[in-house]
Parts: C-alpha cells; sequence; structure tokens
C-alpha cells in the first residue's frame, strides 16, 4: 500500500515505486496539465495542484487535499494489482515500464468533453483546444480558469468550437452537450454494467467505443474496460502475429476476458510502454 503523509495544503509521497507523476499524467489519461522546472501543475474542474518531483520524494501542494488523494488514487493498493497482473509473462516488462502509473479518478463531463476533442488528434492540440474552452467559459481563479459547469457548456454556441479549431469535433461537442443537458442520466453510468454503459454512451455523438472506455476508465474508475487504440493493436499484433486481421473490439474484448476486473490497469501499462517505445 503507498505511503504518504498529509498536512494542511501537501501531501507527500517518499521515493516509490507505486507512484510516478511523469507516468501518470503523461499516459495518455488526462490533458489539464503543464510541466514546470520542478514537476507539473494539474488543473481539475476548479482545482489546482502544484506537483514538486525531487530525489526524497513528490510534493503535491493543492488546495484541496482530500479531493487529490481521491484524484491521484493513493488509496488503491497498486502493488497488490501489479503483483496479480505480473502473472501474465507479456505483462511483466510493461509493468515493470510503467510502475508508478495510477488512474486518475477524474470528473466525469470533463472526461466525457476531452476525450471527444482527443479522436484522431494530437496531444499539443487537444491541450489548447481545452484551454480555450475553459478561458473563455470557465470561473476564473487564482492564476488558472476551472473547467466550465454543464450550465455554463451549454451557452456555448456551435461556432465558437469551430473558431477554436476543434474541425468536424464541433457537432460533436455541441450535439452532446444539448444531449447531457437534455435528459442523458450520466448518473446511472455508475450502477450499469460496463458493456451496457458503454452503449449508453456511445448515444452521444462522436463516442465510439473505444472513446466510450475511456470514459468509464478515467471518469467512471470501471477498470473491467480495456480502450483499444492503435498503440494497443501494435501490442496485440506483437504477442500474438498470427491474429492480425482481428478487429479493434474483438481485441478488446479478448483482453477483457483476460484481465478481468484489472482491464483498465493492464491497458495503461500496455499502451504507456507501447507508446514510450520500450516494449
Amino acid at each position: 500500500m503507498l505511503k504518504f503523509t498529509v498536512s494542511e495544503n501537501e501531501i507527500f509521497i517518499p521515493t516509490s515505486n507505486e507512484f510516478d507523476a511523469k507516468q501518470t499524467l503523461e499516459c495518455g489519461q488526462v490533458f489539464r496539465f503543464k510541466t514546470t522546472p520542478f514537476g507539473y501543475e494539474v488543473y481539475t474542474l476548479n482545482h489546482k495542484a502544484t506537483i514538486i518531483c525531487q530525489k526524497s520524494g513528490t510534493k503535491i501542494v493543492c488546495d484541496d487535499v482530500n479531493y487529490f488523494i481521491n484524484y491521484f488514487d493513493l488509496l488503491t493498493d497498486y502493488a497488490k494489482i501489479k503483483q496479480e497482473l505480473r502473472k501474465n509473462d507479456f505483462l511483466k516488462k510493461a509493468i515493470d515500464v510503467g510502475y508508478g502509473i495510477r488512474i486518475l479518478r477524474q470528473d466525469p463531463i470533463e472526461t466525457i468533453i476531452s476525450f471527444i476533442i482527443s479522436q484522431n488528434n494530437n496531444i499539443p492540440r487537444i491541450k489548447k483546444i481545452i484551454e480555450t474552452i475553459c478561458s473563455e467559459y470557465g470561473e476564473k481563479l487564482d492564476g488558472y480558469n476551472a473547467f466550465p459547469t454543464l450550465e455554463k457548456l451549454k451557452t456555448i454556441p456551435k461556432q465558437f468550437f469551430t473558431d477554436i479549431k476543434c474541425g468536424y469535433r464541433d457537432d460533436y461537442l455541441f450535439s452532446s452537450i444539448q444531449k447531457l443537458c437534455g435528459g442523458f442520466d450520466i448518473e446511472k453510468i455508475n450502477k450499469m454494467p460496463s458493456n451496457e454503459a458503454n452503449k449508453y454512451l456511445t448515444e452521444l455523438k462522436g463516442v465510439g467505443n473505444k472513446v466510450a472506455d475511456c470514459i468509464l476508465l478515467y471518469g467512471f474508475h470501471k477498470t473491467d474496460v480495456f480502450p483499444t487504440d492503435t498503440w494497443i493493436k501494435k501490442v496485440y499484433n506483437d504477442f500474438y502475429p498470427s491474429n492480425k486481421t482481428k478487429s479493434a473490439i474483438q481485441i478488446r474484448n479478448e483482453f477483457v476476458g483476460l484481465f478481468g476486473d484489472l482491464s483498465g490497469f493492464a491497458q495503461q501499462y500496455l499502451f504507456y510502454s507501447k507508446r514510450e517505445n520500450l516494449i
């Protein structure tokens, strides 16, 4: 279990192979952060954390300690999860590479909007679009802008998304926001089995199976999903070269069958290590 200490506005995590800020923030699950000379600054909803990376450990200086204990999933025993996943030989190296990844517990609405923007997009552009939305429609706080509330998102005209170069995603964003405000019951997703929740999320325009799995993993912490993109297909084809004709959904279902409730954790280790070209 990860050890950490807490003061009024700071979490200190001694150097450990159970937490790594770089691996956690740069494994593709979140976009509202920036690098600094000493580490990172992270923005989520109307909260901010300054992460200071030192030889002795990591300081997380923040506006709400309890929020960020939950956000960084610090109470989950990743050592136990990795021990179980290591029973699969082809995961051992990926876990060694991404040993400090933790799956963030993000806000569902922020996750939905972020991952609609992320489709067929590069990270600098994704981050710029999200920050532009926040700067124009989010509450202005101490040196940063909050992510807009759903009520505020509803006021954004489609032309705004076009003007900030969302491309074809402008219609996806506008339509999905209107649906989220018009009867789409996001609360019931927590009670749904993941496959049913995935199907429900695809009722939002621009949300396919892979994006739905991302939303379920990062926004609802449903860990029995396996977001499958080109990186994961490469991993699969490396280990199963005779099965290169399998579709993304077939690969996804096969991995979920193999890893069960730990699928999301396995996906993060495999995705990060393959994208870093280390497996």
